[in-house]
Parts: C-alpha cells; sequence; structure tokens
C-alpha cells in the first residue's frame, strides 16, 4: 500500500523489493557477460564495449591493449584473480610466512576466515558475496523506514562498481557489517550496531577512518547541543568500542599468525606503495577504468562536502541549527566524512595516486546512504538549485577527455547517476524513469565489461 505521495507503507516489503532487485542485476550482469562470450552477439556491440589482450613488448613486458574481442569465460584459474588469489592465500595459509607474502598483512582476516569455514569454490563465494550485498542494500533501505519514494530505491542499482561483490573480494562482508551497524544505531539497538561494526572492522582496514569520523561526529554533537565533556566522552567509546575491539583483534591474529611486529597491517601498506606524502598535482590513477570513476566522483563530491562539512562546523560553534539532531542526521555526516577521510588518506599516502579509490568510494553502505539521503532530502535551500550543476559541469569539463577515450566509460554512470540524485525528484515521472532505465542497462554493460577485465587479469590495471 502507498500514501499520497508514492511512498509505501511497509517498509519490510520495501527492503525484500530492493533485495530481489539487487539479484536480477546481478543476473543480468552475468547475462550480459555471458552473452558477449558469443562472437555474433558482440560484433553486434563491439562499438560499445572493448575487450582487452595481454601482449608482450620485445623486452618482456606485457602491455594491456583494448581490442575488439569477445569477452571469456570464467574457469578454474581466472577466477582467482588480482587481489582475490591473495585473500585465496590468507584463507588456505593464514599468513604463514612460509606461503604468504608480507603485503598479505595489509589484509584484514574475517573475509578469508569467512570463506575458509564454507569450503567454497571462487565462482560459490562470489555468489555468496552478491547475496551479502543485496541483503546489505536491503538493510540500507531499512533505515529510511517507508519514508522513500519508490522510484529512489532504483538509483541502489546504479552503483558504478558493483562488479567487486560479484569476484572474491572483502568489500561484500564489509558492507553487511556496516548495514546492520547503520540500522542497528538507527534503531537504538546497540547490539546491532557493535555488531555491525565489529564485523566491519576485521574485515577491512577502515578502522583508522571511522575512528576520526566518529570523533568528529560526536565533537560536533556536543558543541551544538552544548553537552559536557562527559557525554562527549561516553558517546565516543560506544560509538567506537566495536572498532578498537575489532581492529585489536586483528592484530592479536596476525601476530599469532607470524607477524613480525604489532601492527604488521600498517607496516604492510609499505609493500604497496603507502607512506605519508605530499600530493602531486594532476593528481593520477593507474587504472583507467578506476579513474572514469573516481575523477568525477572527486570533482563532483569531494569539494562540495568539504564545505559543506565547513558549514556544519561554524553552525555547531555559532550556536545556529546544525544537522545533528536525529541518528540520520548523524549518520549523513559520518558518510561524508567517510567519503572525505578515503580521499585525503590516498592524497596523503600515495603521492596523489588515486588508486582503489572507485571501489573504496561507492563500495560502502556510506555512499549507498548518501544517494537515498540527497535524493529524497525535502527541505533543501537555494544553494540546491545551483551548486550541484556548477560542479556537475566543472567535472564535465575536467574529466571530458576521458567521455571519448573510449566507447565505454564509467564517468558516464556516474555522470547520470549525479543528475538523478540532484534533481531526480524535480524531475517529470515518465523521464526520471526513463534516464533511471537507460542508468541500469549502462551499468550492466559496464560492469560485464569489468568483469571480464577480472577474469583476464594482470597487467590490466582495474581494481588496483
Amino acid at each position: 500500500m502507498c500514501d499520497k505521495h508514492g511512498k509505501r507503507n511497509l517498509p519490510w516489503i520495501d527492503a525484500l523489493v530492493v533485495m530481489c532487485a539487487v539479484l536480477l542485476f546481478g543476473a543480468a550482469t552475468v547475462l550480459c557477460h555471458r552473452m558477449l562470450q558469443d562472437s555474433r552477439i558482440y560484433n553486434c556491440f563491439s562499438g560499445l564495449v572493448k575487450s582487452y589482450e595481454i601482449r608482450v613488448l620485445d623486452d618482456g613486458t606485457k602491455k594491456p591493449k583494448h581490442v575488439a574481442k569477445p569477452f571469456i569465460s570464467p574457469s578454474e584459474g581466472n577466477t582467482l584473480s588480482w587481489d582475490g588469489e591473495l585473500y585465496n592465500e590468507i584463507r588456505q595459509y593464514l599468513y604463514d610466512p612460509d606461503y604468504c607474502w608480507k603485503g598479505e598483512f595489509a589484509f584484514f582476516p574475517l573475509f578469508p576466515l569467512f570463506w575458509r569455514l564454507l569450503h567454497l569454490s571462487p565462482l560459490g563465494i562470489s555468489l555468496v558475496n552478491w547475496i551479502l550485498y543485496a541483503i546489505a542494500l536491503a538493510l540500507v533501505a531499512l533505515i529510511f523506514g517507508n519514508g522513500l519514494p519508490r522510484w529512489s530505491y532504483l538509483l541502489l542499482l546504479c552503483a558504478p562498481y558493483a562488479v567487486i561483490f560479484m569476484i572474491p573480494y572483502s568489500e561484500a562482508l564489509f558492507s553487511l557489517g556496516i548495514a546492520v551497524g547503520m540500522l542497528g544505531f538507527v534503531r537504538k539497538h546497540y547490539w546491532m550496531y557493535f555488531a555491525g561494526f565489529f564485523i566491519a572492522s576485521m574485515t577491512r582496514s577502515a578502522g583508522n577512518i571511522m575512528v576520526v569520523a566518529w570523533v568528529v561526529v560526536d565533537l560536533l554533537v556536543v558543541i551544538n547541543a552544548r553537552g559536557s565533556v562527559k557525554d562527549f566522552l561516553l558517546n565516543v567509546v560506544r560509538h567506537l568500542a566495536p572498532i578498537v575491539i575489532g581492529v585489536f583483534a586483528v592484530v592479536v591474529f596476525q601476530r599469532l599468525r607470524g607477524a613480525e611486529h604489532w601492527f604488521e597491517y600498517v607496516i604492510a601498506q609499505k609493500e604497496w606503495g603507502k607512506e605519508l606524502s605530499w600530493p602531486s598535482w594532476p593528481f593520477t590513477d593507474w587504472s583507467r577504468e578506476g579513474e572514469s570513476v573516481t575523477k568525477p566522483l572527486v570533482f563532483m563530491l569531494f569539494i562540495p562536502s568539504l564545505i559543506w562539512l565547513g558549514i556544519q562546523t561554524w553552525r555547531a560553534f555559532s550556536c545556529k541549527r546544525s544537522l545533528l539532531t536525529d541518528a540520520r542526521d548523524m549518520l549523513r555526516i559520518l558518510s561524508v566524512l567517510f567519503f572525505v577521510g578515503n580521499v585525503l588518506l590516498a592524497l596523503f599516502t600515495q603521492h596523489g595516486c588515486l588508486f582503489s579509490q572507485a571501489r573504496l568510494l561507492t563500495c560502502t553502505p556510506f555512499f549507498l546512504f548518501l544517494v537515498l539521503d540527497l535524493a529524497t532530502m525535502e527541505k533543501r535551500g537555494a544553494i540546491w538549485r545551483w551548486a550541484p550543476l556548477v560542479f556537475f559541469v566543472l567535472a564535465l569539463v575536467l574529466c571530458f577527455w576521458m567521455l571519448f577515450k573510449s566507447a565505454m566509460r564509467g564517468c558516464w554512470v556516474v555522470f547520470m547517476l549525479y543528475i538523478l540524485v540532484f534533481y531526480g525528484s524535480r524531475m517529470k515521472g515518465w523521464l526520471r524513469f526513463v534516464l533511471i532505465a537507460l542508468t541500469i542497462v549502462l551499468n550492466v554493460f559496464w560492469n560485464a565489461y569489468l568483469l571480464n577485465c577480472f577474469f583476464i587479469g594482470p597487467p590490466v590495471l582495474i581494481f588496483t
């Protein structure tokens, strides 16, 4: 049943519909990849979707090249490509120094342990990952209760790097943990919040960003409410407890499994070329595909996010109304801080190289929460009428060369999602659904293309 504004009154049904829609999107992506393995079908779309081929140069180095060639099928070997191979080694040997590379300590153990417990093949754990992702998005939908119009849920199918949940990576388990924690936070079930963020903190090394984000949120809350230092410290302890305990459990586990130092996962970052440094300009990216998603996001969302955080800080200190009045408002600023924190960490530890940011920024419930929250925010000031368009044009100009560098680029998906998020609620219904449908179809092709790149494997710089 729906009210006169088109909002459903049964949030659990909404969540089930979201989960089914995500499962269908995954099936459509796999089917698209399967069909493009047929040379006759691929020839019909060769101008839209390219493939890769690894060529060996005279000096022995390997170089990827775009070619009009049908997609390859998954096999026993190519389903353990990129980081999937490293996760599999941790699953088998649990960081044993005799079998595992030192850099693998940068990967947290919960996903490999989960995979080990299930005794599944790479394709099997990939299927489980996609189901976990579908559940996570259903939980994100539940955060909003019955307060969302039905069309906004379709935006969840426009995530430009959803392919990361179709392969043996840890993002699905991380997303499930964060989604459980966010739902528990909104519904004031601390045990859910604790369990969710504890799981997430043992799955990916994002604890440092989440710790700083929570401290800033709690600081702004206590300043805005003119609370006491005791209130601030109590909230910080409650919010950070699952994160700190989760990271501590990882440190102990890795130490017991052969790590030479405590906090070996921090030292292992050097094996990946990460160290404190000043960012260079222009920003770079090892991955062409990642670059086409990251650069538009940085220009369209990172700078506005910094401005918005500055405004909220000024309001908190000047006794003016801040956007920190309930749990959803706190999750909004927490999500923005997580987004900003990832970019800043990359800029100051990777010499201005933004590799991995495409998936680190978009493949979390924090990003998807912001997508739904911004798309359905009812109270918007005059700034919403022009500011998003200004940053969109800025990103379009700065990234214009990428639009025609290849027939299939993730920037198209990012640009269309951006327009739908900020202007979808003001569009005519038929126009909005046409644009959403077009974006989803484009995203199916885009993620099928990324899936094919994963199967081809290094040295194609896709998921680095």
